[in-house]
């Protein structure tokens, strides 16, 4: 019988062969035993994993421990590959059922470990069978190290067996190792191996790929050119399974329409369904199937609530069982007492129980639904009576617990419950139709919510009359007439029901953003102030959010950076988490806020995170701050990194929401934005009509209006930008000190900083130095004590050539200045520019003319040979401003590449 062995890197006399004594039938041929798969080109290599095992010097035993379709053989053939790339001696090992005999698991061994330990041979001249004690002493003896390597473990259940690997383990010379991949949980002592420090698990949440070795094997492997957010999609439905994306990939394959079937990808996918069917659900009994598919209707689930839904009392020990043979079973908590499944194993069961037992999900949700209301978690009970289709069940549960969940912040899931539920059955709910109009003006759904208020106070009398009128008043504030929201709303709010809580803080809130809109700023902390007293429900929910967003505006106009960002850290709701991703408004807005905050404090990367994670829901909502904010910064900040294509795509989105909810604001701000760039560019023509367009849509800026989303920059800012670029630095000047002084008198500090930014380029622009110098330094005086960088680095070259030639003199005078020197340096280094002699400069033959001092210095490294990813090591930046950097380089020498740049510098003696 031949015997395959896996010693190709070590001596070349090849093994003893030894021929085991007579098997059973049913076992595999020897070959087959021994045989370990062969790798594919379709196969990803895991070196994360791979690193993490070839680490674990002092580790007797791997346990890759997964469900079916996690790659537990792939890793365990690619760490054999490993093994024998590095000389260490390996044996692969099939298992099956039939090797639960403990002879002949000894045999099994013996013919194996032949070929890599010296065996004695008295066993074959006798012809008696190997011992399991000889065995054990020929392997504990053995000079060289060695890797046994078993496949499919959980086929091994005889106690008998389990102990012998026990032993084996626990007795293995220095650097031999044992790796088993197995679906279930060996019984070998795990816990006293681990104990010693000699086990490495490796669980379903290692084996799970990644988003980047997903992407890698899309589309490397399996060569299916998907998008990011195609990408992305299909990683958060697979959670990274590797069948499940594999199984995807033939669906993939065959198709054009790639989003929509990955939109639709479930666990009634054909393919899907049948390796789960075969491969996992037909293996277990009957019980267990029946559990699994009865517990598959709950999002997340307890061993009490699966009692109740299933009516057993052997919930514990099913759990106990699934996550022991891991099956899918993800813990949500870390007392591992609340438990989910794997979204598309869940979606698979969904769909096999409806199947199956036609009916019975209804009876389940329904079930559940009442262990949660009588367990104080409504939220989840509603849903589970929207799931079960009982909606007028629904419409009474929310009822009873609508101070609950407005209250706990979720308002985005309260409206949309109330989309689901028939008008009429709303109708006998006064206060679900109250609070649905109100939950609809804070959307873009503005006509919607004035025809749910005309309706109320239709159909539930002269109580509710006051609900139309607040509806409009909102409506009036989002539209940006704020002297009307103001006058109407502050005659609203006196004549209120007393016990009216919900509606009053949000046309409370909508009334002091106007007042401060039109620099009533008083008036506004007093309305809100006197809001805070009015019930003891505001203190101690979401409600507070609003209040806290009006301060740091307030904060943030009046040029006191610093106080707004302290409030936002302080805030004690920030650190609670509802865990469902999709956040209220008020939470909405304080997040955009605190985005925008750490926006103007220079921290981009923490400002990206805020904003990239409010962007999709910013768009749902009726505040064109959060509108604005979100994608003009998403914008800005993906141009400072080197990605026009995002900044396009903001802008045409923020555009685009403009016309749809009729917001001149909303669609100026985009063409603000570009016209900002088109300048940066140096491209006056399309700044011009980018300008121009702003203009048709500019009504609302005046000097006595502020919002804090437009607050530095409105059409007459940008003109101004425009006309120093244009060589109209005198006309620039005139109007810049005027609007000075409107800003200081209306307590607009952070507009009145920007604009001394703006007065000191003009100055420069005509020859004026040291006026430019003193306006400048009143900018730093402004800005520094409070941390407003971004408003400086927003200006690009311009502001750098000024500041690198400020920092000669200026620099050693900040003290007497009032200006902070650490603020300085931190802007310098952010505009790249130093503050050294200036005369240094002039020694790189006019480079410094032509390139800033980031620019050279990244020119010089280019110049070595360094990549990009080097460059950004050296210099402490990231790649895309390398990126961005370069592209500027090519542009201002007029270079179609490196290759070329670098023999313009040559030619200039820039370089050498």
């Amino acid at each position: 019988m031949p015997v395959h062995w896996d010693n190709s890197t070590v001596g070349s006399a090849g093994p003893a062969l030894i021929t085991a004594p007579s098997e059973p039938s049913a076992s595999r041929s020897g070959s087959i035993k021994f045989a370990s798969p062969k790798s594919a080109d379709s196969h990803l290599s895991r070196s994360r994993l791979l690193q993490q095992m070839a680490d674990a010097d002092a580790v007797r035993l791997i346990l890759i421990r997964a469900a079916a379709g996690f790659g537990k053989t792939t890793l365990m053939q690619q760490y054999r590959e490993h093994c024998l790339a590095s000389g260490k001696r390996v044996l692969w090992i099939n298992l099956e059922p039939a090797d639960n005999d403990l002879q002949r698991f000894v045999n099994l061994l013996h013919k194996g470990l032949g070929g890599l330990i010296a065996m004695a041979d008295e066993h074959s001249a006798s012809n008696d069978p190997p011992c399991a004690e000889d065995l054990l002493e020929h392997m504990v003896s053995s000079p060289l190290p060695f890797a046994v390597l078993l496949d499919e473990v959980e086929v091994i259940q005889n106690p008998e067996v389990l102990e012998f690997l026990q032993q084996i383990i626990e007795q293995l010379p220095s650097g031999s190792v044992v790796v088993m991949a197995s679906r279930s949980t060996p019984g070998i002592g795990l816990g006293r191996i681990r104990a010693r420090g000699q086990l490495l698990e490796i669980r379903p949440q290692d084996l799970r790929f990644t988003l980047e070795e997903s992407m890698a094997f899309i589309r490397g492997k399996r060569q299916i050119p998907l998008h990011d957010d195609e990408l992305a999609t299909l990683y958060r439905r697979t959670e990274g399974w590797i069948a499940g994306l594999y199984l995807a990939s033939l669906s993939l394959k065959d198709r054009d329409d790639h989003g929509a079937f990955i939109s639709s990808f479930s666990g009634s996918n054909l393919e899907l369904a049948e390796y789960l069917t075969e491969d996992i659900l037909a293996r277990q009994t009957e019980d267990c199937r029946v559990f699994l598919m009865q517990t598959s209707i709950l999002e997340q689930f307890c061993v009490p609530l699966c009692e109740a839904v299933t009516g057993r009392e052997d919930s514990r020990a099913m759990i106990d069982h699934l996550d022991r043979t891991n099956l899918f079973l993800v813990p949500v908590d870390s007392q591992q007492q609340w438990f989910r499944y794997h979204h598309l194993f869940a979606s698979f069961l969904r769909h096999a129980l409806d199947r199956l037992y036609p009916g019975m999900a209804q009876t389940l949700h329904e079930t559940a639904a009442q262990w949660f209301f009588d367990a104080g978690q409504p939220i989840p009970g509603v849903e589970h009576l929207f799931s079960a289709g009982l909606l007028d069940e629904a419409a009474e549960g929310l009822n009873s617990h609508l101070d609950t969940l407005i209250g706990s912040g979720r308002t985005r899931l309260l409206l949309r419950w109330l989309d689901r539920i028939p008008e009429a059955t709303r109708d006998r709910y006064p206060l679900l139709n109250q609070a649905y109009a109100w939950l609809l003006a804070s959307t873009t759904r503005l006509k919607e919510a004035m025809h749910v208020a005309e309706r109320l106070a239709h159909q539930s009398g002269p109580a509710y009359a006051y609900v139309p009128k607040v509806v409009e008043c909102l409506r009036l504030g989002v539209t940006d007439q704020a002297e009307a929201c103001c006058r109407k709303g502050v005659e609203l709010l006196e004549c209120m029901p007393a016990d009216e809580v919900h509606l009053y803080i949000v046309l409370a809130n909508s009334v002091a953003m106007n007042m401060v809109a039109s620099g009533r700023y008083d008036e506004a902390r007093n309305l809100l102030s006197s809001a805070l007293q009015r019930d003891s429900r505001v203190h101690s929910s979401f409600l507070r959010h609003i209040f806290r967003v009006n301060e740091s505006t307030l904060d943030l106009i009046q040029g006191r950076l610093s106080n707004a960002l302290v409030r936002m850290h302080s805030t004690p709701e920030r650190t609670q988490n509802s865990g469902q991703g999709k956040p209220h408004e008020a939470k909405l807005s304080l997040d955009i806020l605190h985005g925008l905050l750490l926006y103007e404090n220079g921290n981009f990367a923490e400002a990206q995170k805020y904003l990239s994670r409010c962007l999709f829901f910013a768009k749902q909502v009726s505040s064109p701050e959060n509108q604005i904010i979100t994608h003009v910064l998403t914008a800005r900040i993906a141009y400072s990194q080197g990605d026009r294509t995002i900044w396009t795509r903001c802008l045409v989105e923020l555009e685009q929401i403009g016309r749809q909810v009729g917001s001149h604001r909303v669609q100026c701000s985009a063409w603000l934005e570009r016209a900002r760039v088109a300048l940066l560019e140096q491209r006056l023509d399309t700044a011009m009509q980018a300008l121009h367009s702003a203009d048709l849509v500019g009504e609302w800026d005046r000097p006595d209006f502020i919002r804090i989303a437009n607050d530095v920059d409105t059409p007459s800012i940008a003109r101004q930008r425009l006309r120093i670029s244009q060589g109209e630095g005198a006309a620039a000047v005139k109007a810049l000190r005027t609007a000075i002084e409107q800003a200081r008198h209306w307590q607009h500090h952070r507009r009145e900083l920007k604009l001394h930014i703006l007065l000191a380029l003009a100055l420069d622009s005509i020859l004026q130095p040291q006026d430019a110098f003193q306006a400048l330094s009143e900018a730093l005086r402004l800005a520094s004590h409070d941390g407003f960088l971004a408003t400086f680095i927003e200006e690009g070259e311009r502001m750098a050539g000024l500041m690198q030639r400020w920092a000669t003199t200026g620099k050693a005078r900040c003290k007497e200045l009032g200006i902070d020197c650490g603020f300085v340096d931190k802007l310098m280094q952010r505009l790249d520019v130093s503050d050294g002699n200036m005369e240094d400069a002039r020694k790189d033959n006019g480079a410094h003319e032509v390139l800033t001092v980031r620019e050279y210095q990244i020119l010089q490294l280019l110049a070595l040979g360094h990549r990009n990813r080097e460059i950004a090591e050296k210099v402490f930046l990231s790649e895309f401003t390398i990126k961005s950097h370069l592209q500027k380089i090519y542009a201002k020498l007029e270079a179609n590449g490196r290759t070329e740049t670098l023999a313009i510098a040559r030619s200039r003696g820039w370089i050498t």
